[in-house]
C-alpha cells in the first residue's frame, strides 16, 4: 500500500504549487481474458504513483475529491485557483507508457546509510552510481512494507520503487558541480561490504573504558 500519510502530504503541497494529474487507467487483465484492472495514476512534477482504484488510500481519494470537487473518471490535472483542466487521451496514454517502460534495462540499487545534507537518501547501484532522493518523496512509500524492489532507470533519471500491486517514480535531485565531486567521493567508499557486514559499533562506555555498551536501540 502507498503511505497515506505521505501521499497526502505531498497531494496538498502539489495542489499549491504546479498541481498534480490523475489519470484513471484500465489495465488488460493478464493472458487475455476477464475484465482489465482498474488503476489510478497520479503524478506531479517530480514524482508519480500507480496502484489499482480500489487500494488508493481513502483519505488521499478525499483528498483529491476536496481539491477536484469530485473524483476524475478522466485524466484531469488539478491546481489550486485554476479551473481543472482535461488531460488529452493521448497525452494521458503517452504519460503512462513513459512510466510503464521505464523499468526496461533499469538496474537495482541499494540504499545507502547516508542522507545527504539533511535531505537526500542516497541509493547506489551495484556499478557505484549515486542517485539521491527527496526524503520528502520517498514517503510516497509505506516504510512498513517489506518487499520493496529500488531500480534505477536506464538513464538515471528516474527511481522506480515496486511493492505489491504499487509502483512510485522519483525524480532524483540534480546538484551543482561541487556537489556532484562530493556524491562522486561517497560513490568511491564500499558501502556494499559495509552493508553486508554486521554493525559491529557499539558505545563506549562514560566511566569504564574497557567496557562496550549497545546502542540505546539494540539493548534487550
Amino acid at each position: 500500500m502507498l503511505n497515506e500519510k505521505g501521499l497526502c502530504k505531498i497531494l496538498k503541497a502539489a495542489y499549491k504549487g504546479g498541481g498534480y494529474t490523475v489519470m484513471p487507467v484500465v489495465t488488460p487483465a493478464a493472458y487475455g481474458g476477464g475484465r482489465g484492472i482498474n488503476e489510478i495514476v497520479i503524478n506531479g512534477a517530480t514524482w508519480a504513483v500507480r496502484c489499482e482504484t480500489c487500494y488508493l488510500p481513502k483519505a488521499a481519494a478525499v483528498q483529491i475529491v476536496e481539491d477536484a470537487g469530485y473524483l476524475p473518471v478522466e485524466a484531469m490535472t488539478i491546481c489550486k485557483g485554476e479551473p481543472n483542466q482535461m488531460v488529452m487521451e493521448n497525452v494521458a496514454a503517452g504519460r503512462h507508457g513513459i512510466l510503464s517502460r521505464q523499468a526496461e534495462g533499469s538496474v537495482a540499487m541499494e540504499k545507502i546509510s547516508v542522507i545527504y545534507k539533511e535531505r537526500w537518501q542516497l541509493y547506489q547501484t551495484a556499478e557505484g552510481e549515486i542517485a539521491a532522493f527527496d526524503t520528502a518523496l520517498l514517503e510516497l512509500i509505506d516504510p512498513k512494507c517489506t518487499f520493496l524492489s529500488a531500480r534505477l532507470s536506464a538513464s538515471g533519471g528516474l527511481g522506480i520503487f515496486t511493492w505489491d500491486d504499487c509502483s512510485a517514480w522519483i525524480a532524483p535531485g540534480r546538484f551543482s558541480s561541487a556537489d556532484e565531486e562530493r556524491l562522486r567521493f561517497l560513490a568511491g567508499l564500499d558501502w556494499a561490504g559495509q552493508m553486508e557486514d554486521e554493525d559491529a559499533t557499539v558505545n563506549m562506555s562514560l566511566f569504564d573504558p574497557d567496557r562496550d555498551v549497545l546502542p540505546v536501540s539494540r539493548e534487550g
